[in-house]
C-alpha cells in the first residue's frame, strides 16, 4: 500500500510537470497547422484569381479579334452585294476608296491585301500587295467549296502561309454570283494576325505579360511577349490538369522565355483560333507572398512568445510547488502582500438626492494602499463620502467623472496630473469601471514613468536638433490615404539646397508646395514605394531652385511603418552632389579634350601595358598602319610591323626597362593592303616613381608621295567605316538621279547586294509607285533646296516613320548642283512617345477623366463625324450643386474625394460609348454620339440627376449634393454650326452653358435642354 501511494504521488507530480509543456506543444502544432493550411488556401485562391484575370484578358483579346474578323466578313458581304448589283462591274479600287463601302466597316488605312478571283481561279484585280501563291487557285479546297456551294456563307481559312513573305495570314473568302445566280468567282481578304497583338493597348497587362493567337489545329502560334514578337510552330499549349481533371488554365509546351506565367484562354470556334493571355506568376502571387511572409513572422513571434511564456510559467510553477507548503503556513502574510499592491482600489456606491441626481459617492470598500493614497486609514475611509477626500483642483472634478461613467456605462481610463501648491507634480493612472449602483476605481502612481517620457521627449528634441543641423537634406512625407504627399519634416539643409523654406513646405502637399517639375516631388516614386516597400537608392536628379540655380541630388528613400505594418511615412535622405557632378563633368571634358588632342596629333600614338598589349591608339596611328582601333588592341598592333621588324619588339621593351631615355628606331610597317610604310618609332616607359606602369609610343610617317597616295586611300576607308557605323542611312545621288554611294545602313534597307545599287537610278531601286512620291523632293533638291520631310513605309502594324534630309552638293563653280546627299533616320519611337505624351496631356489627374484639352479635341471630332454622317449627338454641361460648402466645411481633401466619387458614379450611369470630361473645379461635360432621338439624351440627363441625389460616403464624412445639367443637340446642318455648315464647338458649348444657367435658375437639382 505505501508503494501505491508513492506511485500515485509520483504520477500526480509528473502530470503537473508535463501538463503545461504538452498544452504549449498542442498550441504550437495547432498554430503551424492552421498557418500552413491558410497559406495553402490563399495560394490556391491567388492562383485561381490569376487564372480568372488571365481568362478575362483573353476574352477581351478574343472579342477584339472576333470584331475585326466579323467586320472583315461584313466587308466581303458588302462587296458581294455591290458586285452583283453592278453585274460584276465593281473593282477593288472603287470598293476601298476613302469614305467608300470598305471604310464603312473597316478603316481603309488598314491596307488589307485583297483580290478579286474569277470563276476560273485567276486574279482579276488585287490591292495592297496580295499574293495568290505558287499553285493554281482553282485547285484549292476553299475555292472548290465556294464554287460547288450555292450558300452565302464566307470561308475562313486559318492559317494561310503567304508564299512571298512567309507570313501567317487569315484568309476570308466569299462566293460571287453573276446575274443568273451562277458562280462568278470570289472576293478574298487577307488579315495579318500581328495586327491583333502588336501595340494592342486594350489588354491591360504588364511589360512581361504574353499575348498569343493559337491555331491549335494548324500548330501555329503568333504573339507578343513584352516588346518581342513570336511567330511559328515551336510554341503550343495544352490544358493543365489537376488531379487528372482539365482546368481553365493552359501550359506552354515550349515557353517563350524563363519567366513563369499563368495562361488562360478564350476560344473563337468559328475562326479556329484561341486567344491566350499569360500574366507573370510573380505579379499574380505578389500579394500572397507578402501575406505568407507576414504570416510566418507572426507565427514565429507567437511561437517564441508561447515558448517564453511556457518556460516562465514552468519556472514559476516549479517555484510554486517548492513553496506550497510554506505558502499554506504564510497565508496571512500572502493576504497582507495582496494588500500591498501598487494599485489603490476602492468600490463606491452612488448617493443621490430626492430628484435622483448623483451628489456624492460612498466608499463601500477600499484597500490599505488606496486609503494611504487618500491620506487616511482604511477604517476611517470606509462608509464615508468620497467628495471631501478627493483633490478639488482637477478639471473636470473626479465626482463628475465618476457620475458620467456610471450614467453612460462606459469605462474610463486616463492619466491625471495632481499638482499641489509648492509640491512636486504627481501623475496617477486612473481607471473607472461601472458596477451596479456605483463604480470601481483603481489608481497607481506613475510619476516615474511620466518623468521617463519627459526625458524621451527631450531626447526627441535632441534628435530634431540633430536632423536640423545635419549637412544632409532630410525630409519626411506622409503616405497615409488621408494626407498623402503632406510634408512632415524639412530640415535646414533642405532649405539651403532647394531654396524652399520649412514654413512654406511643412504641412502642405508636395505637389502644391513645389513647382510642377520639382525633382523631389514624384508621385510615381511614392506609388512604387507603396507597391514595393523597401529602401531605394535613387539615381541622381537635377533640381531647379526657385532662383533658377541648378543643383544635383543623390537621394535614398526609406519606408517608415506603423504598428500594423503599413507604410505611414517615406523618409528621404539626399546629398547635394552638385560639386561632384561638376567635377565629373570637368573630368569627362578633360578626357574628351585629351582624346581630341591625341586624335589631332600629326603623330600616331599607341599605349601598351607591361606585357606589350595595346590599350589605346589614336586616329593617326590608324591612318599610318591601316589598322583600326579594334584591330590594334591587345597584340593586334604588332601586325602593323613588317615581319622582319617584329623580332626587335622585345629589344624595345627590354631597353626601356633598363634605360630612362626613350627608344628610337626607324622601322618598316606593312599595311593590310600589302604596301610598305617607313616610319620613325619612339617608345618611352610610363614611370611612377621607380615602377614602370606601361609604355607610350609614337609613330611618324616618313614616306614621300607614295605615302600621301596611300593616306588618301586610308582616309576614304576611314570615312567608309564612319559612314557604315552611323545609325542613320547615308547615300549620295548625282544630278542624273543615280546612286553613287551608300553606307551599310542603306545597304540593309535595299535588302540586296550593296554592290548592285551604285550605278542604278532611284526609279530602278525603289519602284514606280514610291518614286512618284519621292520625285518632287528630288527635283527640288537638284535645284539647290535643302529639304527635310517625313517618309512612312512598312506593313500595317509595323509602319515606320523616317525623317529624310536632302542636302544639295554644289560643283566647283559654287552654283551648279552636281547631286545631293541623303540622310534617313528612323524616328518611329520618337513619334510614338510624342503620341503617348499627348494622350497623357488630355487626362485629368484627379479623376482620370478627360481634361479640357481632351474634351475640346473629342468634341471637335464628334461634331465633324456627326456633320458627315447626319447622326444626332448631344452635349451635357453640368456642375455639382453646393460643392463649395463641402470644400469650405471639410477641406479640399474631402472635396477632391467627392469629385472622384461623383465622377465614378457619373461614369457608371452613362453608356459605354459616352465621353465624360472634367473641365475644372466641379464642372463636367458629357458627349453623347449617335443618338436615335433627343428623348434618349433627356432620359439620360434625368437619370444622372436622380443618381446624384443619393448621399456620398467619403470615409468618415457623408455629404449630400446634387447636379444641374444643361443639354444641347447637334446634327449635320443644325444651327449649332457656322453659316457654311461646318461644326462650331464653341457655339454648342455656349448653348449647353446657357441651358445649365436656366437649370440653376430653376432651383438646381434638375436639367434643361435646348428646344
Amino acid at each position: 500500500m505505501p508503494s501505491a501511494s508513492v506511485f500515485r504521488r509520483s504520477a500526480r507530480r509528473l502530470f503537473r510537470v508535463m501538463l503545461l509543456p504538452c498544452f504549449a506543444l498542442s498550441m504550437l502544432a495547432a498554430i503551424w497547422i492552421t498557418l500552413f493550411h491558410q497559406m495553402g488556401v490563399e495560394r490556391a485562391a491567388a492562383h485561381h484569381d490569376a487564372v480568372l484575370s488571365s481568362q478575362a484578358l483573353a476574352r477581351v483579346l478574343s472579342e477584339h479579334v472576333s470584331h475585326i474578323l466579323r467586320q472583315s466578313d461584313h466587308a466581303t458581304q458588302l462587296f458581294k452585294l455591290k458586285f452583283e448589283e453592278t453585274d460584276g462591274g465593281l473593282r477593288l479600287a472603287e470598293f476601298a476608296q476613302r469614305n467608300g463601302l470598305l471604310d464603312s466597316v473597316l478603316p481603309a488605312k488598314l491596307n488589307l491585301p485583297m483580290a478579286l478571283i474569277d470563276r476560273h481561279g485567276k486574279v482579276l484585280d488585287s490591292a495592297n500587295g496580295f499574293s495568290a501563291g505558287p499553285g493554281p487557285t482553282a485547285g484549292t479546297s476553299w475555292f472548290l467549296a465556294l464554287a460547288g456551294g450555292a450558300g452565302d456563307a464566307s470561308q475562313f481559312s486559318t492559317p494561310v502561309i503567304e508564299p512571298r513573305s512567309g507570313k501567317w495570314l487569315i484568309q476570308i473568302a466569299r462566293r460571287l454570283n453573276d446575274g443568273d445566280g451562277k458562280f462568278a468567282g470570289a472576293i478574298v481578304i487577307m488579315i495579318d494576325p500581328l495586327y491583333f497583338v502588336d501595340d494592342y493597348d486594350r489588354v491591360n497587362v504588364d511589360d512581361e505579360a504574353a499575348l498569343f493567337l493559337w491555331a491549335h489545329d494548324a500548330r501555329l502560334t503568333i504573339g507578343r511577349v513584352g516588346e518581342r514578337l513570336f511567330v511559328g510552330e515551336g510554341l503550343g499549349f495544352s490544358a493543365r490538369k489537376v488531379g487528372g481533371v482539365p482546368t481553365e488554365e493552359l501550359e506552354a509546351t515550349a515557353p517563350p522565355d524563363r519567366i513563369a506565367r499563368i495562361y488562360s484562354y478564350s476560344d473563337m470556334d468559328r475562326y479556329a483560333l484561341v486567344a491566350v493571355v499569360g500574366i507573370t506568376e510573380r505579379a499574380a502571387m505578389e500579394k500572397f507572398e507578402r501575406h505568407r511572409i507576414r504570416y510566418l513572422w507572426m507565427a514565429l513571434a507567437a511561437t517564441l512568445a508561447i515558448v517564453a511564456v511556457t518556460a516562465l510559467l514552468m519556472r514559476q510553477s516549479a517555484r510554486l510547488r517548492a513553496s506550497m507548503r510554506a505558502a499554506r503556513d504564510a497565508q496571512a502574510t500572502s493576504r497582507a502582500a495582496a494588500e500591498g499592491s501598487l494599485d489603490g482600489v476602492m468600490f463606491l456606491k452612488a448617493r443621490r438626492d430626492a430628484d435622483g441626481k448623483i451628489v456624492d459617492f460612498v466608499v463601500a470598500d477600499i484597500n490599505d494602499k488606496g486609503a494611504a493614497m487618500l491620506g487616511h486609514t482604511r477604517g476611517a475611509v470606509t462608509g464615508q463620502g468620497i467628495l471631501p477626500l478627493l483633490p478639488c483642483d482637477v478639471d473636470p472634478p473626479f465626482l463628475e467623472r465618476y457620475a458620467r461613467v456610471l450614467l453612460e456605462s462606459q469605462p474610463l481610463e486616463e492619466e491625471v496630473e495632481l499638482r499641489a501648491p509648492g509640491e512636486r507634480a504627481v501623475w496617477i493612472r486612473h481607471q473607472i469601471v461601472p458596477i451596479p449602483g456605483g463604480v470601481a476605481v483603481s489608481w497607481r502612481d506613475i510619476s516615474a514613468r511620466k518623468l521617463a517620457e519627459l526625458e524621451i521627449s527631450g531626447n526627441r528634441g535632441f534628435l530634431q536638433s540633430l536632423i536640423e543641423h545635419l549637412p544632409l537634406l532630410i525630409y519626411v512625407k506622409s503616405v497615409r490615404p488621408a494626407s498623402f504627399g503632406t510634408m512632415v519634416v524639412w530640415n535646414k539643409a533642405a532649405e539651403a539646397a532647394t531654396g524652399y523654406a520649412a514654413d512654406d513646405v511643412i504641412g502642405k502637399i508636395d505637389r502644391i508646395a513645389f513647382a510642377p517639375d520639382f525633382a523631389l516631388c514624384s508621385p510615381e516614386e511614392d506609388r512604387a514605394m507603396l507597391a514595393c516597400p523597401a529602401a531605394v537608392d535613387l539615381p541622381e536628379k537635377p533640381l531647379r531652385r526657385p532662383d533658377g540655380e541648378l543643383r544635383y541630388l543623390h537621394t535614398v528613400s526609406v519606408p517608415l511603418f506603423d504598428s500594423a505594418g503599413a507604410i505611414e511615412y517615406i523618409l528621404c535622405i539626399a546629398e547635394d552632389v552638385t560639386r561632384r557632378h561638376e567635377q565629373e563633368q570637368n573630368l569627362r571634358n578633360s578626357e574628351a579634350q585629351l582624346t581630341a588632342i591625341t586624335n589631332a596629333s600629326p603623330l600616331g600614338l599607341i599605349r601598351a601595358d607591361l606585357r606589350g598589349n595595346c590599350t589605346y591608339v589614336n586616329r593617326m596611328f590608324e591612318i599610318i598602319t591601316g589598322l583600326t582601333r579594334e584591330q590594334a588592341l591587345g597584340r593586334g598592333w604588332t601586325g602593323a610591323l613588317h615581319p622582319e621588324e617584329r623580332d626587335s619588339l622585345n629589344a624595345i621593351f627590354q631597353h626601356q626597362r633598363r634605360n630612362p631615355e626613350p627608344f628610337k628606331k626607324v622601322v618598316r610597317c606593312r599595311r593590310p593592303d600589302g604596301s610598305v610604310v617607313w616610319a620613325s618609332v619612339k617608345v618611352a616607359a610610363v614611370r611612377i616613381g621607380e615602377r614602370i606602369e606601361g609604355f607610350v609610343g609614337t609613330i611618324d610617317d616618313i614616306t614621300t608621295l607614295r605615302e600621301a597616295e596611300l593616306a588618301l586611300r586610308e582616309s576614304e576607308a576611314r570615312l567608309r567605316t564612319i559612314a557604315d557605323t552611323l545609325p542613320a542611312m547615308v547615300a549620295y545621288i548625282d544630278a542624273n538621279q543615280v546612286y553613287r554611294f551608300h553606307n551599310l545602313a542603306y545597304h540593309r534597307e535595299f535588302g540586296r547586294d550593296g554592290a548592285d545599287v551604285p550605278g542604278m537610278t532611284v526609279r530602278q531601286t525603289v519602284g514606280e509607285k514610291r518614286f512618284a512620291t519621292l520625285e518632287p523632293y528630288i527635283l527640288r533638291a537638284l535645284k539647290g533646296e535643302t529639304l527635310v520631310f517625313e517618309e512612312h513605309d512598312g506593313p500595317e502594324g509595323a509602319e515606320r516613320a523616317l525623317e529624310v534630309t536632302y542636302i544639295p552638293q554644289l560643283g566647283e563653280d559654287g552654283v551648279t548642283v552636281v547631286g545631293f546627299h541623303v540622310m534617313r533616320q528612323d524616328i518611329t519611337s520618337q513619334k510614338r512617345e510624342k503620341k503617348r505624351l499627348l494622350k497623357l496631356a488630355q487626362v485629368d489627374a484627379l479623376t482620370g477623366l478627360a481634361n479640357r484639352a481632351g474634351f475640346l479635341h473629342k468634341l471637335s471630332v464628334a461634331m465633324r463625324e456627326s456633320a458627315d454622317d447626319g447622326h444626332l449627338m448631344a452635349l451635357m454641361y453640368m456642375d455639382v450643386d453646393h460643392f463649395k460648402p463641402v470644400n469650405d466645411t471639410y477641406g479640399h481633401h474631402v472635396g477632391d474625394a467627392l469629385l472622384k466619387a461623383f465622377s465614378a458614379r457619373l461614369t457608371q450611369t452613362l453608356r459605354a460609348s459616352d465621353t465624360v470630361a472634367r473641365l475644372g473645379g466641379d464642372e463636367f461635360t458629357i458627349i453623347m454620339e449617335k443618338l436615335a432621338r433627343p428623348e434618349d439624351a433627356a432620359a439620360i440627363a434625368a437619370k444622372i440627376v436622380s443618381a446624384m441625389q443619393a448621399p456620398f460616403e467619403l470615409g468618415m464624412v457623408t455629404v449630400s449634393v446634387s447636379a444641374s445639367i444643361g443639354l444641347a443637340y447637334f446634327s449635320g446642318g443644325t444651327p449649332d454650326g457656322t453659316p457654311d455648315g461646318t461644326p462650331d464647338p464653341d457655339a454648342l458649348l455656349q448653348q449647353a452653358d446657357m441651358q445649365l444657367y436656366q437649370a440653376k435658375q430653376a432651383g438646381r437639382n434638375t436639367w434643361r435642354a435646348a428646344a
